[in-house]
């Protein structure tokens, strides 16, 4: 009874003070932005390649990767749309701003968690669960493109990055096919798997998400297919904006083995669970280790990891900051 009326005293200041606290958020996101815009070894790397080496960039490679950034976002703004459909009629224009809301309100949590509470106050309050389902069942099929890209171009990821090479190379893709082949299998089976897990689990536990498990069971075959067709198609976009980067720096390497370190490196990067604002670090020194296998410096490595973020999470985020500050979120406090 008490956290009740702690809770209902909570969601009266915040229903009161809304636009104040909504400022006060956006305004510590843009100064964590900002931050990392200033400092740190990637735009020191920047820097240093202009005012140095900036007769040998390509800028037609930069510029086709920035109009690759809308068509990543209209990918998933697609996929999400098509999430939500079997629950309710979302317009485009509508998954648009949710999708880069989302985005913005995930650049400074832990595995971008905050992805969803954005996507939630610009929906239907009354689709709660099912937004929450969504995007967690989006998230876990591009998840399967990044992990299945990796171990697709594993081979040659390996050789440049480890020195590692196989002779028996029929065995080597027959155990890349079978993991893929599970990804796959475990995707259109995810209701299933999630009963089985609901059956092991407390009580406790399954009165509180038995609702997001079971709207799993309305993603039917067909769905499905064209969510992974969607996650796929956005992988290839930002598998190519990164060989764009690599190619707008100069960097002269086989294309072959330019794709396999991209594909392990989006295949690592699945696993790191930092804010996107500190995952910058993270990506950073995973970019020289991976990259310096194939003799490109460690400043052309640190360039386009931040150059990419600034491409694909920092511009949207500034729209979807405008976004989350103009949402109606009393609407989640009547």
């Amino acid at each position: 009874m008490e956290r009740k009326h702690y809770n209902l005293k909570f969601s009266g200041y915040f229903y009161r003070y809304s636009a104040v606290i909504k400022l006060i958020i956006i305004t510590s996101i843009l100064a964590l932005m900002y931050y990392q815009l200033t400092t740190g070894e990637g735009q020191t790397s920047i820097k240093s390649i202009w005012l140095n080496n900036r007769q040998e960039l390509r800028p037609g490679y930069l510029l086709l990767c920035i109009c690759l950034m809308p068509v990543n976002w209209y990918l998933e703004a697609l996929k999400f749309q098509k999430l939500m459909a079997p629950h309710i009629s979302l317009t485009l224009k509508a998954s648009i701003v949710s999708v880069i809301g989302g985005l913005a309100a995930g650049i400074v949590t832990p595995g971008r968690i905050g992805e969803y509470a954005g996507r939630l106050i610009t929906t239907d309050p009354e689709h709660k669960t099912e937004v929450i389902s969504a995007t967690l069942l989006g998230s876990i099929a591009q998840n399967i493109c990044n992990i299945g890209g990796g171990l697709s171009f594993s081979y040659f990821f390996l050789k440049s990055v480890f020195n590692v090479t196989y002779y028996n190379t029929f065995a080597f893709v027959a155990g890349v096919m079978i993991q893929i082949t599970m990804l796959i299998v475990i995707y259109y089976h995810l209701p299933q798997l999630a009963h089985m897990i609901e059956k092991m689990l407390p009580y406790k536990i399954v009165s509180k998400i038995s609702a997001r498990i079971k709207t799993l069971d309305m993603y039917k075959t067909n769905l499905l297919h064209n969510v992974l067709g969607l996650s796929f198609l956005r992988y290839v976009v930002y598998f190519l904006q990164y060989i764009l980067i690599i190619y707008f720096l100069n960097a002269e390497s086989h294309l072959l083995d330019i794709a396999g370190n991209v594909a392990g490196i989006y295949m690592i990067q699945t696993g790191i669970p930092l804010p996107a604002f500190l995952s910058i670090m993270a990506r950073g020194e995973l970019a020289v280790l991976v990259w310096s296998g194939l003799g490109i410096s460690c400043a052309i490595a640190l360039a386009a990891t931040f150059a990419l973020w600034i491409i694909n999470l920092i511009l949207p985020s500034l729209a979807g900051l405008a976004v989350l500050y103009f949402a109606d979120v009393k609407k989640y406090f009547k």
